[in-house]
């Protein structure tokens, strides 16, 4: 009987020893497999642009912060003129809805507006995405002399979650690339519970550009309104305005009958209406 029951616990202690290993085997696998997903999503370019644009809203709400104000929102603007090899599309009526139709506009409730007088004709078409963002096109010519005409359409995109903006932001180039050499920018907007006088809104607007690292280039004083532009290492991508690399540009709008100040900032330009 003894004899039996030494056989049975040297039986277990072998099968103990045989499991373990296979325990610590897998284990060490699944930490493998574990390491090398993570390598895979951080190297693919739509985690390092999902990151990149993360980081981007998180500094451009910071700045806006500098001034005191409180953080509203982000959307994702851009702008394309069309080139010469593009002449069919040169109707803003059709450049519009194409566009809204390659970006996945629902057709349901859209709305649309339409202007022209001797200089302009344009054409805007509003509505949301599937996913429920609301998204605005608008396609526009304008006689820039005698004989000659420029297109250019510019698209709106708001209510757009961070870890999204990457896509879009990629999406909206993808699409701009068909027609001609587009810009795509992350615009943040906020509010300063005060009405800001001209020199104060000149003050929080270097303030913005000097916590960004960017010296100032371009400078816009008008009435209530202060624009700066300028060039931060913050950023990466940048456009080339009067032969001068711009990547970053602020503003700041007073309103004294709500005694506010709208706050904008966006790299690498405030292509919305502010």
């Amino acid at each position: 009987m003894n004899n039996f029951k030494l056989k049975l616990n040297m039986l277990k202690n072998s099968l103990k020893g045989n499991i373990l290993p296979k325990k610590k085997t897998l284990l060490v696998f699944s930490g493998i497999l574990i390491a090398v997903s993570f390598s895979f999503f951080a190297f693919s370019p739509v985690w390092r642009d999902a990151l990149s644009s993360y980081q981007e809203e998180a500094f451009l709400n910071e700045l806006i912060k500098s001034t005191g104000g409180t953080y509203k929102s982000a959307s994702i603007t851009g702008w394309v003129r069309l080139e010469d090899k593009e002449p069919e599309v040169n109707n803003p009526e059709k450049l519009a809805l194409d566009l809204a139709e390659q970006l996945a506009m629902s057709e349901a409730n859209r709305k649309v507006e339409n202007w022209q007088n001797q200089f302009a004709r344009g054409y805007r078409v509003e509505g949301f995405l599937k996913s429920g963002q609301a998204l605005s096109v608008m396609g526009q010519s304008m006689q820039i002399q005698q004989g000659k005409t420029v297109t250019h359409a510019m698209v709106n995109l708001e209510g757009i979650e961070s870890k999204r903006f990457g896509f879009y932001r990629n999406k909206i180039s993808e699409v701009f690339s068909r027609y001609g050499e587009g810009h795509v920018s992350l615009t943040c907007s906020g509010v300063i519970e005060d009405a800001l006088s001209g020199d104060d809104l000149l003050s929080a607007a270097e303030k913005m550009m000097a916590a960004a690292g960017a010296p100032v280039q371009e400078k816009t004083i008008k009435d209530n309104l202060v624009s700066l532009t300028g060039c931060s290492p913050r950023f990466e991508k940048d456009v080339r305005y009067t032969g001068k690399k711009i990547n970053l540009n602020v503003a700041l709008r007073s309103n004294p009958d709500q005694r506010v100040t709208y706050v904008y900032v966006a790299s690498p330009v405030i292509f919305a209406e502010y």
